[in-house]
């Protein structure tokens, strides 16, 4: 046979993402995969409570013994996480819920976030022939409302897909029974070549709810007796009936290439066609089979002698293998047989799904190099010896194949319609990804962000996660990805690790709610994202190592370096570098501001911002830089000088923190306030004083053996103290000519909080002189910041060596989140996962990013489920009672935290015009409020009004409903 010629601009189109909702619970490629190699079935039975919900449909002489054998999957739906209420996805179609769920995982799988999406040009191509849900929807007595018709609507299952996403492209729904996925992709892959769109999502759903279709597929003889599906067998004896999902993620090859998407195959051609007038409707016809393998080759200029294997329709039924085996013998067959292999005989048959699942299974196949096993199968069929042969174990790729395609492997992937319609794909090879980079032997410990919708969702995506971590190279490509893919929802937690094994504890930690030291949250973040509060550290937290590791870290390095050079420049020596010993004073102080630059560098190159800043001491000269008072070079000369100063009082006096309260410290300190006095007011109940060493030996006995706990500070002089006076005069001369700049980001001065604003010169050489005589007014500082932010949401965060202020922030502004940014590197991964679970969201980097790593979605199937249908009228209410039943029919629409307010309308209530019709429709089913319409929900009448007059309409007792009144004003 000749080579067919490849139709014009007939790119490859490549398959980017996978995601599937099959029998046994296999919803990643990875566990479908799993489930072919090890060559068992995962057919079961209706479950019992479905199955007593169906047996009622059935004709009693069609009623089996036994539930119907068949592949099944799970129903729960989380209509949550979509905005879809309870009611609306009582009567939706199970295949809208897990086609939702699905296509997030695909999308997942092919390292998109859905919200990019939003307005593309995306096309969704569903193949779906089950229409089991109309069947619920439209039984015969059953009470219709607003949800009827589009619940069971076939369109819906892809403008369901189409509107979630908010896409532009096709929104199509195709039925050609069993091979309307194949369909799908078909129409798909043209729209995709043709350029009429940029990204295809095709998806195949089957759904088993209502048993009419089984029935009569009972009387066809087509469904196998005992429940196994043997395609070729000499056995075979028909097929078992299954549901489920699968969605492919599409994109044109060079697309795929562009933007680094792992590709696990690509779809090279494809081919449809009809079987034409046959000895009856369900008759397939081996030519025409034939012709569709043979249109899907020239489509891909392929070769028949390339396809190395075929996953087949092969539903095991005697006409339809021994015709299926012809046509493939036709199309492809050479001088030995066609190696084939049917999924049906691990899953059944999955009828609107099965193209789509083919095509999952081949693309698998041609990524692997393996042929998968048939189940099942012992005894080719006689008359096929010389067509096809069934690998029963797995077999590594037909060498011949792949030597004549030189290395490519090929696939074809047949699916046929009962009615029909035959459809054929080639899929072939894509080149390999780079395999992951090995773990750092010495790694920084990273952060890891998980997020979901609500605490069980954010369980299973720590599940999921923890599952394909193993595989992943390194905590730095998990760490990265999941910043770079992940969704970023309300229930955050963040998981630090050095290495995937403590990766791995972590998030098993976090997916069974047990505490972990590595684990932070899970926490929900407020909407709209936080403010960010900068707050620098002062002395005291100083130490050799601050920043030793760190300096492995291009950026912090780089801002620690050029912060040295310029105050390098003003002391006229080479300052304290991270690692070496801290001699005194003056290392302490440029110590300090050298990790502040360097953390604060670290959190910029995250994309984390401060809105305001404020600096508690020698903090104050980095809260002034990073608002732009002072330029790079200005601060180091305020902090040479200002250290080089103070430093001149070394030995004279030192620094004592007490946990005390004001009135308590002063009465302490009252025998020799002129010489001791506070030098910060910390917190309401934590204060530092300042004073000579003889003295704070003294008050130090005193408090201690008033049962007042109190630490000397290391490294210090007697600061914001009367031994300062002498240094004042001094520092405004050398800081004279110091002209500060607007300041680019709000600072809030720690020596004068009451003014939030910035006067002009408030920065000048004399505040630098007085601010280090004046006390550090720490907590008037706090309470003006949550001031000129107002009522919003506030982080405060701590930055310096070592967290010194946290516990004093949460203790002045106990309403407000706060987190420490540290030089160690446990200090900083933990304290970015905590700024991400109180809602502040790197933007990165996301170097290490891995297109094979998948970040996974989590799905909340614990509870809530949709509530049961109620078809009869529901009792009347008492009058007094009307305001609660209204307040709760409303509550089924819209959260209402704080209750119903009877004086605001549906409008203010949040409420649409759509979920309006909802709640009338729910009202109605009071027979005394059978006749009430929209108007009762005029735009201006409030719930009370409402409320009144549907308590109007109740009947006295014994008497019949009055007429529905006009609405009142």
């Amino acid at each position: 046979m000749t080579a067919p010629t490849a139709s014009p601009s007939r790119e490859p189109v490549a398959i980017i993402g996978m995601g599937c909702r099959l029998p046994g619970n296999i919803d990643t490629p990875g566990l479908l995969w799993k489930a072919l190699l090890g060559g068992r079935d995962r057919i079961t039975r209706i479950p019992q409570e479905r199955w007593e919900t169906m047996v009622a449909h059935l004709h009693p002489d069609q009623v089996p013994a036994a539930p119907y054998p068949a592949g099944v999957v799970d129903h729960r739906f989380d209509h949550d996480f979509f905005g879809i209420s309870a009611d609306e996805a009582a009567e939706m179609d199970p295949q809208q819920g897990w086609l939702l769920e699905v296509v997030h995982e695909a999308l997942a799988d092919a390292g998109i976030t859905p919200a990019s999406l939003a307005g593309s040009a995306t096309g969704v191509y569903v193949g779906a022939a089950s229409i089991d849900q109309t069947a619920v929807n439209f039984g015969n007595g059953r009470r219709a409302g607003v949800f009827t018709g589009s619940g069971a609507g076939m369109a819906i299952l892809a403008n369901r897909l189409s509107h979630h996403l908010d896409l532009a492209g096709p929104s199509l729904t195709l039925d050609t029974a069993c091979s309307s996925s194949l369909t799908a992709l078909h129409y798909a892959a043209c729209d995709l070549r043709s350029s009429e769109i940029d990204l295809a999502l095709v998806a195949g759903t089957n759904i088993l709810t209502a048993p009419t279709i089984t029935a009569s597929f009972v009387e066809t003889g087509v469904l196998s007796p005992e429940g196994r599906c043997r395609p070729f067998d000499r056995a075979a004896d028909g097929y078992v009936r299954s549901e489920g999902a699968v969605v492919l993620v599409l994109a044109r090859a060079g697309v795929a290439a562009e933007r680094g998407h792992r590709v696990w195959a690509h779809v090279a051609g494809t081919g449809l066609g009809h079987g034409g007038h046959t000895p009856h409707l369900l008759a397939p016809r081996a030519s025409r089979q034939a012709t569709a393998i043979t249109r899907a080759l020239a489509d891909a200029g392929i070769g028949a002698g390339r396809v190395g294997w075929v996953q087949a329709h092969g539903t095991g039924t005697k006409a339809g293998d021994r015709i299926e085996a012809d046509g493939i013998a036709r199309a492809l067959g050479q001088d030995e047989p066609v190696p084939v292999g049917s999924v049906k005989s691990t899953l059944g048959h999955l009828e609107g799904a099965a193209g789509a699942l083919g095509v999952m299974v081949a693309a698998l196949a041609v990524h692997h190099g393996q042929l998968p096993p048939t189940a099942h199968h012992t005894r080719l069929r006689s008359g096929l010896e010389n067509k096809v042969r069934v690998p029963v174990q797995v077999e590594p790729w037909p060498t011949a194949s792949a030597e004549e395609g030189k290395g490519q492997r090929v696939a074809g992937v047949s699916s046929f319609g009962f009615g029909g319609a035959n459809a054929h794909a080639i899929i072939t090879q894509a080149q390999a990804t780079e395999p992951p980079a090995a773990e750092d032997p010495m790694p920084l410990p990273e952060t890891v962000m998980v997020s979901a919708h609500s605490a069980a969702a954010l369980a299973h995506a720590a599940e999921r996660l923890a599952e394909q971590v193993p595989g992943a190279g390194s905590v730095g490509i998990v760490a990265d990805t999941a910043l770079a893919r992940g969704l970023h929802l309300r229930c955050r937690a963040a998981v630090v690790a050095r290495d995937l094994g403590g990766l791995v504890q972590g998030l098993r930690a976090l997916q069974d709610g047990t505490p972990s030291p590595d684990v932070t949250g899970p926490g929900q973040a407020p909407t709209p994202r936080p403010r960010v509060v900068f707050v620098y550290t002062g002395h005291g937290g100083h130490h050799p190592d601050a920043g030793v590791q760190f300096m492995q870290v291009p950026v912090f390095a780089a801002a620690v370096a050029e912060a040295r050079t310029a105050l390098s420049r003003r002391t006229g020596y080479d300052v304290w570098a991270p690692g070496d010993p801290i001699t005194g004073f003056v290392d302490a102080q440029h110590s300090t501001f050298l990790v502040q630059a360097g953390l604060t560098a670290l959190l910029a190159e995250r994309g984390i911002h401060p809105d305001l800043v404020l600096g508690h001491s020698v903090g104050e000269i980095a809260a002034a830089h990073t608002a732009a008072v002072l330029p790079l070079d200005t601060a180091a000369r305020v902090l040479a000088e200002r250290s080089r100063l103070l430093g001149g009082l070394t030995g004279t006096g030192g620094l004592l923190a007490v946990r005390a309260t004001v009135d308590r410290v002063e009465e302490h300190t009252a025998p020799c306030a002129d010489r001791v006095t506070i030098a910060s007011y910390s917190a309401p109940g934590v204060q530092v004083v300042a004073g000579p060493v003889l003295d704070l030996d003294h008050l130090q006995a005193d408090l201690t053996g008033s049962g007042v706990w109190c630490k000397r500070v290391p490294d210090a002089i007697p600061a914001h103290s009367p031994a300062v006076d002498p240094v004042v005069p001094e520092l405004r001369r050398v800081l004279a000519g110091l002209v500060p700049h607007p300041a680019q980001v709000p600072i809030i001065s720690t020596t004068d909080p009451t003014d939030p604003t910035d006067p002009a010169g408030l920065w000048s050489p004399a505040y630098w002189a007085d601010q280090v005589r004046s006390p550090v007014q720490f907590t008037d500082a706090l309470h003006t910041a949550a001031a000129v932010l107002g009522e919003e949401s506030v982080v405060f965060v701590e930055i310096g060596p070592k967290a010194l202020l946290v516990e004093h922030i949460a203790h002045t502004l106990p309403d407000h989140a706060t987190v420490a940014i540290t030089a160690h590197p446990d200090g900083l991964a933990h304290g970015i996962g905590a700024l991400y679970t109180h809602g502040v969201t790197p933007t990165g980097p996301a170097h290490c990013a891995r297109p094979h790593l998948v970040i996974p979605p989590g799905w909340d199937h614990t509870g809530r489920p949709a509530p049961a249908h109620r078809d009869g009228p529901v009792p009347l209410p008492e009058p007094g009672q009307v305001p609660d039943y209204l307040a709760a029919e409303v509550a089924r629409l819209v959260h209402l935290p704080d209750g119903l307010d009877s004086g605001s309308t549906w409008a203010e209530t949040g409420l649409t015009s759509h979920s309006l019709l909802q709640l009338t429709t729910r009202l109605r089913r009071v027979p005394a409020w059978a006749g009430i319409d929209v108007q009762l929900f005029l735009p201006s009448r409030t719930w009370a009004q409402v409320a009144a007059d549907l308590a109007d309409l109740l009947p006295a007792s014994g008497t019949a409903p009055p007429p529905i009144p006009a609405t009142r004003s």
